[in-house]
């Protein structure tokens, strides 16, 4: 059996948290093709990522084609936002939680 230990999974489709909670400095997607999304930072591109991110059969076949049995599932570390008002960082903490809990 093959696990990876370090994988990484997004929402799809991820609220405007700048908006929703009056200030900067949050993640937003911008998915400007089908298979890929830019990670923003307001106007300030921080990284490209796949569709391997949100879509599980994609991420199926990947595992497939690599001999992989299992993953361990963790969110973007960017997504933390360590320096969000806690109450704000609460409530990212339980989105993304509940997403991999899906």
């Amino acid at each position: 059996m093959k696990i990876d230990l370090h994988t990484h999974i997004l929402p799809r489709d991820w609220p405007d948290l700048d908006a929703k909670y009056g200030y900067g400095g949050f993640i937003r997607l911008d998915h400007y093709k089908p298979c890929c999304a830019r990670m923003m930072v307001g106007d300030r591109l921080f990284r490209e990522i796949s569709d391997n991110v949100w879509e599980p059969t994609r991420r199926i076949e990947e595992m497939d084609r690599n001999g992989v049995s299992m993953q361990v599932l963790s969110t973007v570390p960017v997504m933390f936002s360590y320096w969000a008002k806690p109450t704000d960082a609460l409530d990212l903490s339980r989105r993304l939680n509940d997403h991999i809990a899906e």
